[in-house]
């Protein structure tokens, strides 16, 4: 039998600091008029959004309810809407260094890390020691893959606050990028140590564990499962570790579970028809699978394959080569796909 390459197909991790979109960003109001005005930029008006607007209406000279409001922009994804209140408060006191740090948050939300970086230096200028301040800087380096800087940022940062477990897995995050795996896990261990429900850890512990085929994964991803049950990435990384380390049972079991939280999730139902395939031959239940998976994404080239595959094994050539050929249309230099079709050709020329 012809072994089958098995594509990995890691469910995205992110890292919620470094999630943002490239936009223009926002140009300064300068009116009390603007002030009240901003308030007409949320299409539904929540209850909560009601009564901020009518305590700023009521004492538009108080920088922290602008504070609040712009919060709530942020948490609702109205950033634009955000900077203009925080802009406000600024005005009203320009020396509050948490003003600027929250400023950095929304533009970095907008994708402009320039007016990020001046905001924290704002901050910086105003409290050289600020910890929020010298953690988004950490955090902005990262972002701009300017690790030196980013772990001396963190440095200097835990020589003032040596219980900082944010600044640990920042820290972390970049050794990781830049391949330093022990180091790594010492400054993820740090962050949990610290922080006990500190989910990231947890996440990215596992999954350097994982990547070592070392069973210290599962403990790791199980406490990141606990502390966010309802998160599907520990679960799914849980599963790979016990697929790639053959441990079949359990990795069907686990993507079993996933599917119970979330039926469509296509990865899950890849990696059990895969499994049926390769290692419980059940073809019937793969091509089931695998079904599953294209009807969800018609463009997913190696599920038509796998398809395609157990089909053949099964003895359905005529299924087989339709898939085959539509893993071509998807991509017409898959070379298991062509060999595919070659097997069929020549098994068509023999029985002639």
């Amino acid at each position: 039998m012809k072994k089958l390459h098995f594509i990995k197909r890691h469910y995205p991790i992110i890292l919620v600091m470094i999630a943002i979109s490239w936009m223009a960003s926002c140009s300064q109001p300068t009116n009390t008029n603007e002030k009240k005005a901003s308030t007409e930029n949320v299409a539904v008006v929540s209850e909560e959004l009601k009564s901020l607007n009518k305590k700023i209406l009521e004492n538009d000279n108080n920088d922290a309810l602008y504070i609040e409001r712009a919060k709530y922009y942020l948490d609702n994804q109205l950033a634009d809407s955000a900077i203009r209140d925080i802009l406000f408060a600024i005005d009203i006191n320009k020396h509050e260094p948490s003003h600027f740090v929250l400023l950095s948050d929304a533009y970095l939300v907008l994708g402009n890390p320039d007016k990020c970086r001046e905001s924290i230096d704002k901050a910086l200028a105003i409290d050289p020691t600020n910890k929020q301040a010298l953690l988004k800087l950490g955090m902005l380096y990262l972002y701009m893959k300017n690790y030196d800087d980013s772990f001396k940022t963190i440095g200097k940062l835990l020589q003032i606050d040596q219980i900082n477990p944010e600044a640990y897995f920042i820290r972390g995050y970049g050794l990781m990028e830049k391949g330093d795996t022990s180091a790594s896990i010492t400054d993820f261990k740090a962050a949990a140590d610290q922080d006990q429900k500190y989910y990231d850890a947890y996440l990215q512990l596992g999954m350097i564990y994982s990547a070592k085929h070392n069973p210290l994964a599962v403990d790791y991803l199980n406490t990141a499962i606990k502390i966010r049950p309802g998160i599907i990435q520990p679960y799914y990384q849980l599963a790979l570790f016990y697929q790639e380390n053959d441990q079949i049972e359990k990795a069907v079991s686990s993507y079993q579970t996933i599917l119970d939280k979330e039926h469509d999730f296509i990865y899950a139902l890849y990696n059990l028809g895969y499994i049926n395939l390769v290692y419980l031959k059940d073809f019937s239940k793969a091509t089931e699978y695998f079904t599953k998976v294209v009807g969800i994404d018609p463009t997913y080239a190696e599920a038509w394959y796998n398809r395609g595959w157990s089909y053949e094994l099964m003895g359905n050539d005529d299924l087989a080569r339709k898939d085959y050929n539509k893993t071509l249309e998807i991509k017409s230099n898959f070379r298991l796909a062509i060999d595919g079709l070659n097997r069929l050709d020549n098994k068509t020329g023999n029985q002639n």
